[in-house]
């Protein structure tokens, strides 16, 4: 990938987009299900994804904004038994029991805090209520400073077929630097215990861009990467979101910020090179996969526009058109489980000309729309529904067109999150503000989403 010599837009957008519509309202609980079709059965033929969000941690990391708490084994107990029910809840619905499912991904948090006893048992209760395709993807993200031989053997006998290790990085200086849990040599360990215990598909997390991150510092992140052969490798750019550590360490000058947007770019165009020069393919702005080992689940939401069954404490999903996150405070997503409600915080629902967009926006993150897919599910041809913006983006060298596909070029992968964004109607682009405390965690600011803060900030 050839440098630019011009930036296509001001600021290289660093979040994906995972939620459109993007959710904005606190519904009536007695009205989740039907927002939710729940009633009625999948309005697509296909297999469906599922999100399940466990929010415990060994250690909480200093740049991590997502919704989590310390690990107590009774919380997370307690935490299952409330999970388990909403899934049951769901399963009992004529929209999830009419589905089958291609994918379960388990994030977090650290869904490895779980003793291997809480993981044999959610595994199984899960594949006991829900109907799993033969050829379902279950994975499992974790660290590798708490994902033993002993757990890692049991989540493989009760169905997990694919781990994620958050690695972010291989160098002891700033491991340190971000507090994670693990060394490097840790890391290395897990890698060698979920082989030998029968995993095909190991992905890890990388950062980059860390502050005074020098590149041949990593470079060597990359290289060990691809010594390793990892199956699947994702790579982030340094993000400093509020309310975490490490912002206020950089509010307060007690470290350096990320370098600037040459350096970013540097760092970002070497790494993709090396990878892809090793044999990897990339799908996505991040993400990058030795053949035939590319996120089924993310295939299944991004690109074939599935419904995606989302659990758990801010959790979000995509169910019947309605896109929603769920309640993310413990006590407040365990109230709502036990009063028989399903645990929605906040949420939109799409009619036919948002679901388009949502194609489109979504579609991109994995680099390409499907014209005869869009036209199976909206019949219609993308070109017809956004020509001048799909036109415009062309004659950026942002996007290309063929008979098959809306694609984007070799500069638009860099510039990807942006052009996602250009999908958004106008009703969304002008609420494109909610804050990650809203998504992430799960938490509205006084009372409801706030929709007058530009995403920019919101989430920087």
């Amino acid at each position: 990938m050839s440098s630019t010599s011009s930036k296509a837009y001001e600021v290289r957008e660093r979040i994906c987009v995972s939620h459109y519509p993007l959710p904005s309202e606190p519904p009536e609980p007695a009205g989740v299900p039907g927002l939710m079709e729940l009633g009625s059965p999948p309005r697509r033929g296909g297999q469906k994804a599922m999100y399940v969000h466990i929010p415990f941690c060994d250690r909480i990391c200093n740049f991590c904004p997502f919704n989590k708490q310390l690990m107590d084994e009774a919380k997370m107990d307690a935490y299952l038994l409330r999970l388990n029910k909403e899934i049951a809840a769901y399963a009992e619905s004529p929209l999830v029991s009419g589905s089958t499912f291609g994918s379960l991904a388990v994030g977090g948090g650290t869904p490895s805090c779980m003793t291997a006893r809480q993981f044999a048992e959610f595994l199984d209760h899960c594949r006991g209520r829900l109907d799993f395709a033969p050829d379902a993807e279950i994975s499992i993200e974790g660290n590798p400073s708490n994902f033993t031989a002993e757990k890692l053997r049991t989540t493989r006998e009760h169905g997990c077929n694919r781990i994620s290790f958050g690695v972010q990085t291989f160098n002891d200086r700033y491991a340190e630097l971000l507090e994670i849990p693990q060394d490097p040599e840790t890391s290395r360990q897990a890698t060698r215990d979920a082989r030998a215990a029968g995993y095909d598909n190991v992905g890890i997390d990388l950062i980059y861009n860390l502050p005074e991150q020098t590149a041949e510092q990593w470079r060597a992140d990359i290289t060990e990467a691809i010594d390793w052969e990892y199956d699947h490798v994702t790579l982030f750019s340094l993000i400093i979101p509020p309310f975490t550590r490490l912002h206020s360490m950089i509010d307060k000058g007690k470290l350096r910020p990320p370098g600037d947007h040459e350096h970013e770019v540097e760092l970002y165009r070497m790494a993709a090179d090396m990878l892809r020069e090793a044999g990897y393919e990339q799908y996505s702005v991040y993400d990058f996969a030795l053949p035939g080992k590319i996120n089924k689940h993310a295939v299944l939401y991004f690109s074939e526009q599935q419904d995606l069954l989302g659990a758990g404490a801010a959790a979000f999903g995509y169910l019947g058109g309605y896109m929603y996150v769920n309640k993310g405070p413990l006590a407040a997503y365990q109230q709502a489980v036990d009063a028989g409600e399903f645990p929605a915080l906040i949420g939109s629902k799409a009619d036919r000309s948002e679901e388009m967009c949502g194609a489109m926006a979504k579609g991109l993150r994995l680099f390409s729309v499907s014209r005869p897919r869009f036209a199976e599910l909206f019949d219609t041809d993308p070109l017809d529904v956004f020509g001048d913006t799909i036109g415009s983006l062309v004659e950026r060298g942002l996007l290309e067109v063929t008979p098959e596909e809306v694609r984007l070029t070799e500069e638009g992968v860099f510039w990807g999150n942006n052009v996602c964004r250009e999908f958004f109607s106008e009703e969304f682009k002008r609420i494109e503000a909610i804050p990650r405390e809203v998504l992430a965690r799960g938490r509205l600011m006084g009372g409801r989403a706030k929709k007058d803060l530009p995403l920019a900030a919101a989430e920087r």
